[in-house]
């Protein structure tokens, strides 16, 4: 399974600041990391992910997600 995560500011229904695809690992405790090229951003702000798949199951499990400069 596969599938699309966008990642929104401050609102479920914000224009997307950024995505990323995710494809099958294997199993739900198999782990990797997967980069996504997000809009710059200052301040504070709620962050909200959105999930979207052409399949009615769960696609993905988030273990953790964090930001970074650079």
């Amino acid at each position: 399974m596969s599938g699309l995560v966008q990642v929104r500011l401050d609102s479920l229904t914000a224009a997307p600041i950024g995505d990323f695809a995710v494809a099958g690992t294997g199993g739900w405790q198999s782990w990797r990391t997967v980069p996504a090229n997000i809009s710059a951003v200052t301040g504070t702000h709620t962050v909200y992910l959105t999930f979207s798949s052409g399949q009615p199951a769960d696609f993905v499990n988030v273990n953790w997600f964090t930001f970074s400069t650079g």
